[in-house]
């Protein structure tokens, strides 16, 4: 199988502002890639028409014009609405690249970049029947979202007409609706089509099946009926027959009675027998939330009756004995004295007190052992680094002596996806420029030696000092692990941004080697990752295989960029060899370390002086979980 070729390479700058990230997946005729933002400092995505499929098409002129038709649509239906369930547009245009010594022209879309996965990662393959309370939650966290981004497509004009999963983005726990390649808007226009059929046959209505230009809101209402049969009922298989009425199997339950009454409706063949509007469709996905005894403020749990209680006089006894408790508790409360009052305090009881001020809240950042909310998987740091969430647990070894480790055991903290790139140290650079000044091609920070410029091997040199601040020299290197940073330097970076250099421990444990109770996860699983937000857009979204290079054990000739690199269970990249990484060892108070800071190079492991420079070391930060 020959890997797929993408249009724009790593290190490509778009309008002297977007720098090529990664590249995040393909459909029918479009690309995606991660990009990041110089002057807002920002991740976005990057669709473009893919060169393949313009090849494809070039003897096809009406193909090539619906094609374009369709790119530029979905950029006006985009651009008409703002809600925070819809994925929001950022900019439209052309540009030119040089390959093979001629300049090819292509359009492009900046939007939303929004690191997750579909809400196919929230659908079991199996269904939720019969879990009433879990299929009350996906409704209420997710489905009912949804439909109150359709509802603001709709009240603008606009006909998605592409309604899927892989087409619902998921930001956290918010949805977020994309792919707007086929919508219809009475302010854009109608759209000419080829005779090919445009959309996605499982959740496609049969008016649409049959002339796309007759699909209008209720097709949107048949589409949401599917996405709802799925959750319900699992994955559809090919013996679910498309542009049919779906029922579930099995409704067992006042409950799933009602969604399938639900299910019906919404996906009649005949869509004069559907929903007439959103509006009424998600009334009916309320009012079936009290037949689960709870709901979203819809009606009452019921009460047992009287004669039930007195069939159970277990329950009497135990309320009995709770009510004994309660009073002796109130005696002896009363007896001790208040909390923080003497017991023979004598002073008159119409003492006005002042109201004791709450606590203030805890920050957002770090995020806080404990809380009431499950900790995010992904932060994104102020430099637009991902963190993900390494969840700690057991370790194999004993007598480790790290703040982060006690009995044995790795506390949670969060990690950065990739090493710290050239395009991120710049920005830091730039940023505190008054405490740095550069002298015989070292730049130093606060007095200390931070990084050293000039060549790292013949003919790579990425970052360079002229016009009074840094800047890459080469913009293919942007997304390359920086190096012959120092210690000093590393760490100078990771407390900019409230953050700080790995402990030794931390690092092992990231790579895989902490938790010996862990699962591995099969080498295959791990290229083959789910799909993230983009990478199931616009059609199937097909991930690239990582390059060979990437992934082999020994080291590679030199730094690549830190995208390249499969991610490990965590979702970390690089561990395994792209460069090697600063960490803090052990604290010990040496003649080295004055401060009781000592640093190490790892996966050697060998111990490092702070103000030393290596062309193959490089550097990530972590986050500690405040507890």
């Amino acid at each position: 199988m020959n890997e797929y070729q993408q249009t724009l390479a790593v290190g490509t700058v778009i309008q002297d502002k977007w720098v090529i990230l990664e590249f995040l997946g393909k459909g029918g005729m479009g690309e995606v890639y991660r990009a990041h933002q110089v002057n807002l400092k920002r991740d976005i995505a990057i669709k473009i028409i893919s060169r393949e499929w313009l090849e494809s098409v070039e003897e096809n002129e009406e193909e090539l014009r619906s094609g374009l038709q369709r790119f530029r649509t979905e950029v006006l239906a985009m651009a008409q609405v703002r809600h925070p369930n819809i994925l929001q547009i950022y900019d439209h245009g052309s540009l030119s690249i040089k390959r093979d010594q001629a300049a090819l022209e292509f359009e492009y879309i900046a939007m939303e970049y929004v690191p997750g996965g579909t809400l196919s990662s929230t659908m079991s393959e199996d269904g939720f029947y019969p879990e009433e309370e879990l299929t009350r939650e996906w409704l209420e966290k997710y489905f009912l979202p949804v439909l109150d981004g359709v509802r603001a497509l709709h009240a603008s004009g606009i006909i998605h007409r592409d309604l899927k999963p892989g087409n619902i983005l998921l930001d956290g726990y918010t949805p977020r609706i994309a792919d707007f390649g086929l919508a219809r808007s009475a302010r854009i226009g109608s759209m000419t089509l080829s005779t090919d059929i445009k959309g996605t046959p499982a959740y496609m209505s049969p008016e649409h099946f049959m002339d796309l230009k007759r699909a209008d809101h209720r097709s949107d209402i048949y589409s949401l009926g599917k996405m709802l049969f799925e959750a319900v009922d699992g994955k559809m298989g090919p013996q679910i027959i498309p542009l049919k009425s779906a029922a579930l199997k099995k409704t067992e339950s006042p409950f799933f009675l009602e969604l399938d009454s639900i299910i019906r409706k919404a996906t009649a063949e005949d869509r004069n027998d559907r929903f007439g509007s959103l509006e009424e469709l998600q009334a009916a996905i309320l009012a079936s939330f009290a037949l689960t005894g709870s709901g979203r403020n819809i009606g009452k749990a019921r009460e047992p009756s009287m004669p039930a209680l007195l069939s159970r006089p277990r329950w009497i006894w135990t309320g009995v004995a709770t009510a004994v408790f309660l009073v002796f508790a109130m005696t002896v409360w009363h007896l001790l004295g208040e909390p923080g009052k003497s017991a023979f305090d004598t002073g008159p009881s119409s003492e006005v007190r002042s109201p004791v001020k709450p606590p203030d809240p805890p920050p957002v950042q770090p995020p806080a052992l404990g809380a009431a909310d499950p900790l995010p998987s992904v932060l994104t740091g102020e430099d637009g680094a991902r963190l993900h969430l390494i969840s700690g647990g057991g370790l194999p070894g004993k007598g480790i002596s790290e703040p982060s480790v006690t009995a044995a055991s790795m506390g949670p903290f969060y990690m950065d996806e990739t090493e710290v790139t050239n395009h991120q140290y710049v920005e830091f650079l730039n940023s505190v420029l008054q405490r740095v000044r550069v002298e015989q091609g070292a730049v130093k920070g606060d007095g200390a030696a931070w990084l050293l410029l000039g060549e790292v091997a013949r003919g790579y040199e990425p970052i360079v000092f002229q016009d009074g601040k840094f800047v890459i020299k080469d913009p293919a290197l942007h997304s390359h692990p920086v190096v012959r940073v120092t210690a000093e330097g590393a760490a100078a970076y990771a407390a900019h941004y409230g953050r700080r250099l790995p402990t030794t421990t931390e690092w092992f444990y990231a790579k895989g080697t902490g938790n010996a109770e862990k699962k591995e996860v099969p080498a295959a699983k791990t290229q083959q990752r789910a799909p993230t937000h983009m990478e199931g857009m616009h059609g199937q979204m097909q991930q690239p295989l990582p390059k060979s290079s990437a992934v082999k054990q020994s080291r590679p000739k030199g730094p690549v960029s830190v995208t390249q690199l499969p991610p490990n269970r965590y979702g970390i990249r690089g561990l395994d060899g792209n460069v090697d990484e600063w960490s803090i060892m052990p604290p010990e108070n040496t003649p080295q370390s004055p401060n009781g800071i000592r640093y190490a190079v790892l996966p050697e492991g060998i111990g490092r002086l702070p103000w030393e420079a290596f062309k193959e070391v490089g550097f990530r930060t972590v986050m500690p979980v405040e507890k």
